[in-house]
Protein backbone atom coordinates (compact mmCIF):
# COMPACT_ATOMS: atom_id res chain seq x y z
CA UNK A 1 0.00 0.00 0.00
CA UNK A 2 1.01 2.97 -1.14
CA UNK A 3 1.84 5.76 1.36
CA UNK A 4 -1.18 8.73 1.82
CA UNK A 5 0.54 12.45 1.35
CA UNK A 6 1.41 13.96 4.64
CA UNK A 7 -1.16 16.88 3.12
CA UNK A 8 -4.31 14.82 3.25
CA UNK A 9 -3.38 13.64 6.51
CA UNK A 10 -5.58 15.25 9.64
CA UNK A 11 -4.61 16.86 12.09
CA UNK A 12 -7.79 17.99 13.95
CA UNK A 13 -8.68 21.40 14.31
CA UNK A 14 -6.89 24.75 15.24
CA UNK A 15 -7.95 27.44 17.40
CA UNK A 16 -8.83 29.31 14.76
CA UNK A 17 -10.68 27.16 12.75
CA UNK A 18 -13.03 26.70 15.83
CA UNK A 19 -13.58 30.33 16.06
CA UNK A 20 -14.28 30.17 12.12
CA UNK A 21 -17.24 27.21 12.41
CA UNK A 22 -18.60 28.81 15.45
CA UNK A 23 -19.22 32.33 13.27
CA UNK A 24 -19.77 30.79 10.15
CA UNK A 25 -21.31 27.01 10.14
CA UNK A 26 -23.14 28.22 13.60
CA UNK A 27 -21.07 25.05 15.20
CA UNK A 28 -20.83 25.12 19.30
CA UNK A 29 -20.89 21.63 21.35
CA UNK A 30 -24.25 22.42 22.56
CA UNK A 31 -25.26 23.18 18.44
CA UNK A 32 -23.22 19.45 17.71
CA UNK A 33 -24.97 17.87 19.42
CA UNK A 34 -28.46 18.67 19.07
CA UNK A 35 -28.35 18.69 15.15
CA UNK A 36 -26.34 15.34 14.96
CA UNK A 37 -29.76 13.92 17.24
CA UNK A 38 -31.36 15.67 15.04
CA UNK A 39 -30.21 14.22 12.06
CA UNK A 40 -29.70 10.69 13.32
CA UNK A 41 -33.71 11.25 13.93
CA UNK A 42 -34.14 11.77 10.12
CA UNK A 43 -32.35 9.02 9.40
CA UNK A 44 -34.13 6.42 12.02
CA UNK A 45 -37.32 7.05 10.15
CA UNK A 46 -36.09 7.34 6.51
CA UNK A 47 -38.20 5.30 3.88
CA UNK A 48 -36.46 4.67 0.42
CA UNK A 49 -39.66 5.83 -1.00
CA UNK A 50 -38.91 7.93 -4.54
CA UNK A 51 -35.18 8.78 -3.34
CA UNK A 52 -34.89 5.03 -3.62
CA UNK A 53 -31.98 5.30 -0.88
CA UNK A 54 -30.81 2.97 1.40
CA UNK A 55 -28.84 4.97 4.60
CA UNK A 56 -26.85 2.81 7.36
CA UNK A 57 -26.32 3.78 11.04
CA UNK A 58 -23.27 5.92 10.59
CA UNK A 59 -20.96 7.91 13.25
CA UNK A 60 -20.45 10.97 14.13
CA UNK A 61 -17.78 11.72 12.34
CA UNK A 62 -19.01 11.34 9.17
CA UNK A 63 -22.36 12.86 9.74
CA UNK A 64 -20.47 15.93 10.93
CA UNK A 65 -19.34 16.24 7.53
CA UNK A 66 -22.66 17.19 6.26
CA UNK A 67 -23.85 19.25 9.03
CA UNK A 68 -20.80 21.62 8.36
CA UNK A 69 -21.55 21.81 4.91
CA UNK A 70 -24.94 22.75 5.37
CA UNK A 71 -24.10 25.10 8.37
CA UNK A 72 -25.57 22.64 10.98
CA UNK A 73 -29.05 22.95 9.10
CA UNK A 74 -30.26 19.28 9.88
CA UNK A 75 -32.62 19.39 7.66
CA UNK A 76 -30.31 20.41 4.77
CA UNK A 77 -27.83 17.74 6.11
CA UNK A 78 -30.11 15.54 5.41
CA UNK A 79 -31.00 16.24 2.08
CA UNK A 80 -27.14 16.25 1.03
CA UNK A 81 -27.14 13.10 2.52
CA UNK A 82 -29.55 11.15 0.98
CA UNK A 83 -27.84 12.99 -2.57
CA UNK A 84 -24.40 11.71 -1.53
CA UNK A 85 -25.93 8.30 -0.64
CA UNK A 86 -27.92 8.12 -4.31
CA UNK A 87 -25.11 9.36 -6.29
CA UNK A 88 -23.14 6.79 -5.17
CA UNK A 89 -25.39 4.21 -5.89
CA UNK A 90 -26.22 5.84 -9.64
CA UNK A 91 -22.71 6.46 -10.40
CA UNK A 92 -21.00 3.65 -8.62
CA UNK A 93 -18.20 3.41 -11.37
CA UNK A 94 -16.90 6.11 -9.97
CA UNK A 95 -16.32 4.79 -6.29
CA UNK A 96 -16.41 0.78 -6.27
CA UNK A 97 -13.11 -0.96 -5.74
CA UNK A 98 -11.30 2.31 -6.22
CA UNK A 99 -7.56 2.28 -4.37
CA UNK A 100 -5.00 4.93 -3.94
CA UNK A 101 -2.58 2.25 -6.15
CA UNK A 102 -5.04 2.90 -9.19
CA UNK A 103 -4.96 6.75 -8.66
CA UNK A 104 -1.31 6.97 -8.33
CA UNK A 105 -0.77 7.42 -12.52
CA UNK A 106 -3.13 9.79 -12.01
CA UNK A 107 -1.72 11.70 -9.24
CA UNK A 108 2.13 11.63 -10.94
CA UNK A 109 0.38 13.43 -14.31
CA UNK A 110 -1.21 16.07 -11.45
CA UNK A 111 -5.02 14.75 -12.67
CA UNK A 112 -5.53 16.46 -9.91
CA UNK A 113 -2.75 18.69 -8.46
CA UNK A 114 -3.36 19.07 -4.29
CA UNK A 115 -1.10 22.00 -3.10
CA UNK A 116 0.82 21.26 -0.40
CA UNK A 117 0.18 24.61 1.25
CA UNK A 118 -3.09 25.72 2.19
CA UNK A 119 -4.66 29.73 1.01
CA UNK A 120 -4.48 32.36 3.35
CA UNK A 121 -8.09 31.37 4.54
CA UNK A 122 -7.21 27.84 5.33
CA UNK A 123 -8.71 26.77 2.34
CA UNK A 124 -7.91 23.82 0.41
CA UNK A 125 -6.60 24.45 -2.84
CA UNK A 126 -7.11 21.99 -6.20
CA UNK A 127 -5.48 22.42 -9.26
CA UNK A 128 -7.20 21.25 -12.54
CA UNK A 129 -5.93 21.22 -15.96
CA UNK A 130 -7.07 19.82 -18.78
CA UNK A 131 -4.65 19.98 -20.97
CA UNK A 132 -2.61 17.35 -18.98
CA UNK A 133 -5.69 14.57 -19.82
CA UNK A 134 -3.78 12.61 -22.33
CA UNK A 135 -6.42 10.04 -23.80
CA UNK A 136 -3.91 8.23 -24.87
CA UNK A 137 -3.31 7.44 -21.11
CA UNK A 138 -5.85 7.70 -19.35
CA UNK A 139 -9.90 8.10 -19.93
CA UNK A 140 -12.16 11.06 -18.59
CA UNK A 141 -13.81 8.79 -16.63
CA UNK A 142 -10.99 7.06 -14.62
CA UNK A 143 -9.38 10.65 -13.98
CA UNK A 144 -13.30 11.86 -12.44
CA UNK A 145 -12.60 8.56 -9.94
CA UNK A 146 -9.04 9.71 -9.32
CA UNK A 147 -10.95 13.15 -8.43
CA UNK A 148 -13.06 11.70 -6.17
CA UNK A 149 -10.80 9.55 -4.57
CA UNK A 150 -8.75 13.09 -3.71
CA UNK A 151 -11.93 14.58 -2.51
CA UNK A 152 -13.04 11.65 -0.11
CA UNK A 153 -9.52 11.51 1.39
CA UNK A 154 -9.10 14.94 1.72
CA UNK A 155 -12.88 15.81 3.17
CA UNK A 156 -11.91 13.47 6.34
CA UNK A 157 -9.91 16.39 7.71
CA UNK A 158 -11.61 18.30 10.05
CA UNK A 159 -9.44 21.72 8.59
CA UNK A 160 -11.09 21.31 5.10
CA UNK A 161 -14.10 20.77 6.08
CA UNK A 162 -14.43 23.72 8.02
CA UNK A 163 -12.54 25.82 5.55
CA UNK A 164 -13.30 24.39 2.65
CA UNK A 165 -12.00 24.05 -1.12
CA UNK A 166 -11.24 26.21 -3.90
CA UNK A 167 -10.44 25.42 -7.38
CA UNK A 168 -8.19 26.24 -9.86
CA UNK A 169 -8.85 25.56 -13.54
CA UNK A 170 -5.81 26.12 -15.77
CA UNK A 171 -6.40 25.63 -19.20
CA UNK A 172 -2.80 26.33 -20.69
CA UNK A 173 -2.31 24.41 -23.54
CA UNK A 174 -5.77 23.14 -24.13
CA UNK A 175 -6.49 22.80 -27.67
CA UNK A 176 -9.84 23.08 -29.35
CA UNK A 177 -9.14 19.12 -30.71
CA UNK A 178 -8.58 17.84 -27.33
CA UNK A 179 -11.74 20.06 -25.68
CA UNK A 180 -13.92 18.51 -28.75
CA UNK A 181 -12.92 15.36 -26.61
CA UNK A 182 -14.56 15.73 -23.57
CA UNK A 183 -17.61 13.75 -22.67
CA UNK A 184 -20.39 16.27 -21.90
CA UNK A 185 -22.20 13.39 -19.55
CA UNK A 186 -19.29 13.26 -17.59
CA UNK A 187 -18.44 16.93 -17.70
CA UNK A 188 -22.55 17.46 -15.95
CA UNK A 189 -22.04 14.29 -13.28
CA UNK A 190 -19.23 16.30 -11.85
CA UNK A 191 -20.74 19.61 -11.81
CA UNK A 192 -23.87 17.53 -10.15
CA UNK A 193 -20.94 15.56 -7.91
CA UNK A 194 -19.75 19.11 -6.43
CA UNK A 195 -23.11 20.85 -6.18
CA UNK A 196 -25.20 18.65 -4.58
CA UNK A 197 -23.75 15.14 -4.06
CA UNK A 198 -20.29 16.10 -1.57
CA UNK A 199 -19.89 17.37 1.88
CA UNK A 200 -17.96 20.27 1.25
CA UNK A 201 -17.65 23.90 0.78
CA UNK A 202 -16.36 24.92 -2.52
CA UNK A 203 -15.38 28.40 -1.69
CA UNK A 204 -14.58 29.38 -5.14
CA UNK A 205 -13.52 28.16 -8.87
CA UNK A 206 -10.89 30.18 -10.77
CA UNK A 207 -10.75 29.90 -14.62
CA UNK A 208 -6.71 31.01 -15.73
CA UNK A 209 -5.56 31.13 -19.47
CA UNK A 210 -8.98 30.26 -21.02
CA UNK A 211 -8.40 29.85 -25.25
CA UNK A 212 -10.46 31.65 -27.29
CA UNK A 213 -12.73 28.74 -27.88
CA UNK A 214 -13.71 28.24 -24.06
CA UNK A 215 -17.11 30.14 -24.39
CA UNK A 216 -18.02 26.78 -25.96
CA UNK A 217 -17.23 24.85 -23.27
CA UNK A 218 -18.22 27.87 -20.51
CA UNK A 219 -21.81 27.43 -22.84
CA UNK A 220 -22.56 23.49 -21.95
CA UNK A 221 -21.60 24.17 -18.11
CA UNK A 222 -23.10 27.37 -17.32
CA UNK A 223 -26.60 26.40 -17.38
CA UNK A 224 -26.06 23.38 -14.88
CA UNK A 225 -24.65 25.57 -12.46
CA UNK A 226 -27.12 26.51 -9.58
CA UNK A 227 -26.71 30.89 -9.11
CA UNK A 228 -24.69 30.26 -5.59
CA UNK A 229 -21.75 28.55 -7.00
CA UNK A 230 -22.03 30.33 -10.28
CA UNK A 231 -21.27 33.66 -8.49
CA UNK A 232 -18.17 32.10 -7.12
CA UNK A 233 -17.05 31.40 -10.59
CA UNK A 234 -14.19 34.00 -11.43
CA UNK A 235 -12.64 34.38 -15.04
CA UNK A 236 -15.22 33.66 -17.55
Amino acid sequence: MSSIPECWVSHGLSEESRKKAEIELNETDERRAVALEELRAKIAVHSEGASNVTLKNYDDEFLIRFLRARKFDSERAYTLLVSYVKFRRVHGDMVDGVTLEMIIPFLQHKLPFIMKDRDAQGRRVLVFQPARLDSQLFKQAEMQRAILYVLDATIQDPETQVNGFIMIEDYTGLTLKKMLTFDQKLMKRMIELVQDAFPARFKGIHLYNQPWFFSLLWGFAKPFLKQKLRDRVSGP
